[in-house]
């Protein structure tokens, strides 16, 4: 009986020593990277690089690629298509995608919540306001876009779209893509915005792999604001 009990004691000795080894080890671990779980989604942004890859990598098949830029961020993907600028207006004329998996939601655009996460509106259009966009239409649904012009023969546009998974192949397990346009031309406003347009957007990559077959769905809602 003696016995017994001398061995029950030795087992709740060791389990308690275990216990506060373990309790230890899950400190350290923790101490080891407290602001990794505590990282915002600005913050993650901010502290991600891109990585370039080649033009043919591109999301969109845009006229005037000149260089893609590409990063993976928390539960998003995000490329910057480089467009060719032969204008003097400041800034650069790019295209902003980013690529996400939003389930089963309503598939709605945005506008200020998209700005947020690119950082703002490209300039010339820092101040603009959803108020400011004219929606159009083309064959897989509405686009929204506003315009600036300098001199006689300048035009910039700012123009952005949501595509979704029905309507053509996305990144990875992306259920969405927004796509933000900055672009200034020698010419008109349908110049400028022709990398947001269907024919670039639902195409083959121009490496010409096929990316599978456009689906042509019911316009989209136009673009919220909170």
């Amino acid at each position: 009986m003696r016995w017994y009990r001398r061995s029950c004691d030795t087992v709740r000795k060791a389990v308690v020593t275990v216990g506060l080894i373990g309790a230890a080890v899950t400190l350290q671990a923790c101490a080891i990277d407290p602001q990794s779980l505590l990282t915002t989604p600005a913050q993650l942004q901010q502290r991600t690089p891109f990585t370039a890859v080649a033009p043919q990598q591109a999301w969109i098949n845009a006229p005037g690629v000149v260089m893609v830029m590409q990063r993976g961020l928390r539960g998003e993907s995000e490329q910057r298509v480089a467009l060719d600028n032969r204008t003097t207006v400041p800034g650069e004329n790019l295209l902003i995608l980013r690529a996400q998996d939003l389930g089963g939601r309503a598939a709605r655009l945005n506008f200020e919540a998209l700005l947020r996460r690119i950082g703002g509106a490209p300039a010339p259009f820092a101040t603009v306001r959803a108020g400011d966009l004219t929606a159009d239409e083309d064959e897989i649904g509405p686009y929204f876009w506003t315009e600036q012009r300098f001199g006689d023969d300048v035009v910039c546009v700012l123009g952005l779209r949501r595509v979704t998974s029905s309507q053509r192949l996305l990144p990875g397990n992306a259920t969405v893509m927004d796509i933000v346009l900055r672009n200034c031309v020698q010419g008109s406003a349908q110049d400028a915005l022709a990398p947001l347009f269907s024919g670039s957007i639902t195409a083959p990559p121009v490496t010409g792999a096929v990316l599978g077959e456009t689906r042509v769905l019911s316009p989209l809602a136009a673009p919220m604001v909170r």
